[in-house]
Order: C-alpha cells, then structure tokens, then sequence
C-alpha cells in the first residue's frame, strides 16, 4: 500500500514538471505589487517609473511554461497628450527555477484605465535559452494598494 502511494506521488510529482515543447498559445493572468512613481511634467504630460513585483502568473492552458513565474518588470514611459510610449524589460522565475527574460513595450490605454502594449520573449536558462514568444497585455494597477493585475494573451515556441 505504501509502495503504491509512493508510486502514485512521483507519477503527479513527474506530471507536474513534466517539459512542454511545441507552440503554447494562451490567456493567462500575473498577480502583483507596484512601486511605480509617476513624473508629472506639465497638466498633459507624465514621466513614469515603472517596477512591478509579480508574485505569480496562471495561464488557461495545461501545463502552460509561463504558470507559476514571478519576478520583476521594470522600465519608464510617457503619456503626453494621450499618445503612451516607453518599455522595459522583465526578469522572470519559472516553477522550475528556470529564468526568462522579456521585453515590453506600451501602446496605449484601454478604457479601463490599463496600460496596453506587447511583449516578446528575450532569452533566458534551461528550457528558456532557445524559447521564443510574443503577445498583448493590458496591465491594470489600483493607485490606493498598488495591487497589480497583468492580462495577458500570446504564443510561447517551446524548443
């Protein structure tokens, strides 16, 4: 019986780190804490420093490579008269302990109030050196607790 248990336990263990190859494309959601500091400039203009500390990412896809990742994004952009421009960069930690890093760049705003704009895939260690990927998101922070929410749809390439 406990042989059993035992078996049962390593096989989800297994299951559960298995790799994934191939073309994952899929929603998912980054839960996190901003400590960004805004720059106002002039009544229609504003310099802002961003860094947000995700805790995690989930994603609608089993097994999805991205699930489970935190870490730090950071960078600058600016509103100026409705036109939002800037990027940064992202430094990630999957479940597996491998890191990924990429890039972002801002578009826009949605109607919601969050900041629009895509992301690629940059590089990385382990599964990620040879990964690629790029996608939307739409990142929405409360100015009260700085409570974080990152939307976020695209294609990750698994070698």
């Amino acid at each position: 019986m406990i042989g059993h248990r035992f078996l049962a336990a390593a096989c989800f263990m297994a299951a559960g780190t298995a790799a994934v190859s191939g073309e994952i494309t899929s929603d998912g959601t980054g839960m996190g804490k901003s400590m960004s500091t805004p720059h106002q400039v002039s009544e229609n203009h504003m310099l802002m420093q961003l860094h947000t500390a995700y805790s995690e990412f989930s994603f609608d896809a089993a097994n999805h490579p991205m699930t489970g990742m935190s870490g730090p994004c950071f960078g600058a952009v600016e509103v100026n008269a409705g036109a939002v421009s800037g990027g940064g960069k992202c430094l990630y930690t999957d479940a597996d302990g491998d890191l990924v890093t990429m890039d972002w760049m801002a578009g826009g705003m949605n109607a919601d109030g969050a900041m629009t704009g895509t992301w690629t895939v940059s590089g990385g260690t382990g599964k990620w050196t040879e990964a690629t990927g790029e996608g939307t998101f739409a990142s929405l922070t409360d100015p009260a607790t700085g409570e974080s929410t990152n939307s976020v749809s695209g294609t990750v390439m698994m070698p």
